[in-house]
C-alpha cells in the first residue's frame, strides 16, 4: 500500500467504480470495512483476469480470504459474503458428492466431518473458487453459484422471493386484478401476471370463463393439476335435496375458508359462476384474513394470542350426493384459527363456522374468552369485506388459506349454479417459478 502513489490508487479505484457501474447500473458499494488492502487485492485480481482475456462477470470471485470458520469472498460486482467452511464442504458440487441430473446430494450427512477445514483456497481465471480440504477432498464452486447463495441480505431476500412473494394486505376499498380466461390459457405472460397477483393479493377475478362445469379444473390443468377432496375434482354449488354440506343449500354463508376439515387445506379455490340468481340475494363476500389478523394483532393482542395458540377442531361427516364424490367421509382436523411461522408472520387462516366442531379441547373457564376472540376477529373480517354479485362467466380465485368468502342467502327455488375446484400452493408456486425462468422475469419486489 505504501509503495503505491496516491495517483495510482485514485486511478485504479476509478476504474473499479466505472466497471462496477457498467456491470450493475448501480453505485459502487463500500468494500470490506476492516481492510482496504483486500479491495486493492481484488482490484488487482480483476485486472489480472482482464489481462488474460478471461470473461469477468458480476458474479466472478475476485478475492478470497480464509477466516476462523468462513471463507470471505469478494465478487466482481463489489458484494461480499462470509461462506462457512462446513456449509461449503456439505455443498460440494463434484460428481462424487452431487448429482447434476437429479439435483441432489449423493454425499450423506452421517459422513460429514464437522471439523473439516480448508487447507488451500484459490480463485480461478473463470471466476470460480477451489477449496482443498483437510480431509483430502477438493471442491470447485462457480462464482455464479456462490453469488446466488451468498450469506448477505440481498441474496437471502432473493431466495425468500423465489419461495413465496411478499403479500400485500388489503381492506374493503380493494379491487382485484381482472384477467381473461382465454388469455390465461393461451399466453404465458398473462398466466404469470395472474400468478404474481395471486401471491401478492390472494384474490383475482377471471372473466369470460366457458359455460361448462369443468372450466375451473381445465384452467387448473394449465397450471398443474386439480386437488381433489371427498367432493371430487369439482363441486356444483347448487341447492340439493339432502345436502351433505351447508354450501349446497340456499342459506347465507358466513365468511369462511374452504376445507378447514383437512389437515392440509386446499391452497387456492376457483369459484366459477355458471348461472347467477335472478333477484335479491346471492351476492358474494370476500375478506382478507391476513389484513384482519394484523389488525387484531395491533388492537386486540390478547385475542390474537388466543387465536394463534388455541386449536379448534373442524369436522365433516356424510355420504355422497353425486357419483364422483366419496361414498362415505368423516374428516377431522385440528388447528388454530391463525397460524404463525417462526418469524411470527401469519401463514394460514382457518375459519369456518359451519364445520367448526362442537368439541372444544379447553377447560370450561377458557371457553368464553376464546369465543370473544373469535367474534372480534370475525367482526374485523366483515368490517373490511367486499360485497359484489358475480355474473355468468365470472370466476373468482382466492388464496384459500388467507382470504375468506361467503354469500348472501337466496330463494330456495333458484337455479343459481356455481362450481368450485382447488389447486395447491406448492403447484402454483412451482409453475410461477418456471414461468419466471422461461420469460426472464426473475425478480419481483
Amino acid at each position: 500500500m505504501t509503495s503505491m502513489s496516491h495517483e495510482r490508487v485514485l486511478h485504479t479505484t476509478q476504474n473499479r467504480v466505472s466497471y462496477f457501474t457498467k456491470v450493475t447500473g448501480r453505485q459502487y458499494p463500500q468494500p470490506f470495512s476492516n481492510t482496504r488492502r483486500l479491495s486493492l487485492a481484488a482490484q488487482a485480481r480483476q485486472q489480472e483476469l482482464t489481462a488474460r482475456r478471461q470473461p469477468v462477470v458480476a458474479t466472478s470471485v475476485l478475492h478470497s480470504q480464509v477466516c476462523n470458520d468462513t471463507i470471505r469472498v469478494e465478487f466482481a460486482d463489489g458484494s461480499t459474503s462470509d461462506l462457512p467452511h462446513l456449509w461449503l464442504r456439505d455443498n460440494c458440487q463434484c460428481e462424487k458428492c452431487f448429482s447434476a441430473s437429479a439435483q441432489g446430494r449423493i454425499s450423506l450427512l452421517k459422513n460429514l466431518d464437522l471439523d473439516t477445514t480448508p487447507v488451500h483456497v484459490q480463485e480461478l481465471q473463470n471466476g470460480s473458487l477451489t477449496v482443498e480440504w483437510s480431509d483430502g477432498h477438493t471442491s470447485e464452486f462457480s462464482g455464479e453459484w456462490l453469488h446466488q447463495r451468498a450469506f448477505n441480505p440481498t441474496s437471502r431476500q432473493k431466495r425468500r422471493n423465489q419461495y413465496a412473494l411478499k403479500k400485500a394486505p388489503w381492506a374493503g376499498d380493494f379491487r382485484p386484478q381482472v384477467f381473461d380466461y382465454r388469455n390465461m390459457v393461451e399466453d404465458d405472460r398473462h398466466l404469470l401476471d395472474w400468478h404474481l397477483a395471486m401471491e401478492k393479493d390472494g384474490f383475482a377475478l377471471i372473466r369470460n370463463s366457458p359455460d361448462k362445469d369443468v372450466a375451473g379444473p381445465e384452467l387448473i390443468n394449465q397450471i398443474a393439476f386439480t386437488k381433489q377432496s371427498h367432493y371430487g375434482p369439482h363441486s356444483p354449488v347448487v341447492v340439493r335435496a339432502d345436502a351433505n354440506n351447508i354450501a349446497w343449500t340456499n342459506s347465507e354463508l358466513g365468511l369462511h375458508n374452504d376445507l378447514a376439515q383437512y389437515e392440509h387445506m386446499a391452497g387456492i379455490i376457483f369459484i366459477h359462476c355458471k348461472q347467477q340468481h335472478v333477484g335479491t340475494g346471492g351476492e358474494s363476500l370476500v375478506s382478507d384474513g391476513l389484513n384482519a389478523a394484523e389488525e387484531l394483532r395491533r388492537h386486540h393482542s390478547e385475542a390474537f394470542k388466543l387465536l394463534t395458540t388455541t386449536d379448534n377442531y373442524y369436522w365433516d361427516k356424510g355420504v355422497a350426493n353425486l357419483p364422483w364424490e366419496q361414498d362415505e367421509f368423516y374428516k377431522i382436523a385440528r388447528m388454530p384459527v391463525i397460524t404463525l411461522d417462526n418469524n411470527k408472520e401469519v401463514i394460514q387462516v382457518a375459519n369456518n363456522h359451519a364445520v367448526r366442531d362442537s368439541y372444544l379441547d379447553l377447560p370450561a373457564h377458557k371457553v368464553k374468552p376464546f369465543y370473544e376472540a373469535m367474534k372480534t376477529y370475525n367482526d374485523i373480517l366483515y368490517e373490511n369485506a367486499i360485497t359484489f354479485k358475480m355474473a355468468a362467466g365470472d370466476m373468482i380465485v382466492l388464496d384459500n388459506i388467507r382470504c375468506l368468502h361467503g354469500r348472501l342467502g337466496y330463494e330456495a327455488h333458484s337455479t343459481r349454479h356455481l362450481e368450485s375446484s382447488y389447486l395447491d400452493w406448492d403447484e402454483a408456486r412451482c409453475r410461477r417459478r418456471r414461468l419466471q425462468e422461461k420469460l426472464g422475469v426473475l425478480e419481483q419486489k
